[in-house]
């Protein structure tokens, strides 16, 4: 399985030596990159033992996903994040290309860190979404991406269309990190938010549609918890249909289990390997039912697969009757459309 590989990537690092693994197991790196290659890491050495003697350094915000690990000390450090090329990162990482790995390639010192039971079993201020409206989350971002501006971002005049079919059905959160001043102790990636881009003015269109920074802002204060990541995470795992933007938020969304995700991806190495057969296929216990569109018309037609969705052995479906949208925007093919 060679064709579709990136060119120049590093999979598994040759000089891999669990014998000379240091005792500060420190990450450096984006958020994506960070769940899909550090995280399911330390995980395994964690239930190896491998831990015990060793500190995880992350950065801010980040305790959640780490502090059930049997580890000798974490440590969340200051300052932004910033992009590490693959061979850059530490010869330690048994993969150091998120970009460029499958379950023929997944290494046994990889293990699924399993977000839905453990972030679902912590007590949110109030349960949001109910069984006659479940939550459907929509993930978005309005980013400098490699210099171009915003690019792998759901505009406006979409939302709009989505709001308005599915908010009768649905509880929709809406998610956009940047909408307003950094909480929680978050540290976002090195990309940073562009101005101009009036989701504000859209929710108060439609109110039914829930805020993420309103709904965290409400936990805190009837809580006082101010882990962003912590409440992001307790809504993710109450939630199995996803529609997300390239990206980091795509990956966090693709550990949960059982899911219905339909990821808007107009550019990036995502399409040589990872929605298919990388990591977005394998890195859940139940890995989601995938759909990649590539513009705004294939993120229209979409929206026909959460409506009349449904839960079956905590898995969702769509109804009968897509099978020719899920065949027209399957991972498989997005390297030729």
């Amino acid at each position: 399985m060679t064709g579709d590989r990136v060119e120049g990537s590093v999979g598994r690092g040759p000089r891999f030596d669990l014998d000379h693994l240091p005792d500060t197991l420190e990450y450096v790196g984006e958020f994506g990159s960070e769940l899909i290659l550090f995280l399911p890491f330390v995980t395994w050495l964690a239930r190896a033992g491998l831990l015990k003697d060793r500190r995880i350094v992350t950065y801010g915000g980040m305790r959640c996903f780490y502090e059930h690990l049997d580890c000798a000390g974490l440590i969340e450090k200051p300052g932004r994040r910033t992009y590490v090329p693959p061979h850059e990162r530490p010869d330690w990482l048994p993969v150091r290309n998120e970009h460029d790995f499958d379950t023929r390639q997944a290494s046994p010192r990889h293990m699924r860190p399993d977000l839905r039971p453990r972030f679902r079993a912590m007590n949110l201020h109030r349960e949001i979404g109910s069984p006659a409206r479940p939550l459907l989350i929509i993930h978005n971002k309005h980013n400098n991406e490699w210099g171009k501006g915003p690019v792998n971002h759901i505009p406006i005049d979409t939302l709009e269309t989505i709001f308005r079919v599915l908010k009768s059905d649905f509880t929709i959160v809406y998610i956009r990190h940047g909408m307003g001043p950094a909480e929680g102790g978050f540290v976002e990636d090195h990309l940073g938010t562009v101005p101009g881009f009036d989701d504000h003015a859209l929710l108060r269109r439609h109110p039914e549609v829930l805020g993420f920074d309103d709904l965290f802002a409400e936990h805190r204060a009837a809580t006082g918890d101010d882990d962003l990541n912590r409440f992001k995470a307790m809504l993710l795992a109450r939630c199995h249909r996803f529609i997300s933007s390239q990206g980091g938020g795509a990956y966090q969304m693709s550990l949960f289990d059982g899911a219905l995700f339909v990821v808007l991806h107009r550019e990036g190495q995502e399409e040589h390997w990872e929605y298919f057969p990388g990591h977005f296929a394998f890195m859940a216990r139940v890995p989601a039912l995938l759909a990649v569109c590539r513009n705004d018309d294939d993120l229209i037609r979409a929206i026909p697969l959460f409506s009349g969705s449904f839960m079956a052995d905590d898995r969702c479906l769509p109804a009968p009757g897509v099978a020719p949208i899920l065949a027209a925007l399957s991972p498989a093919t997005i390297r030729q459309r």
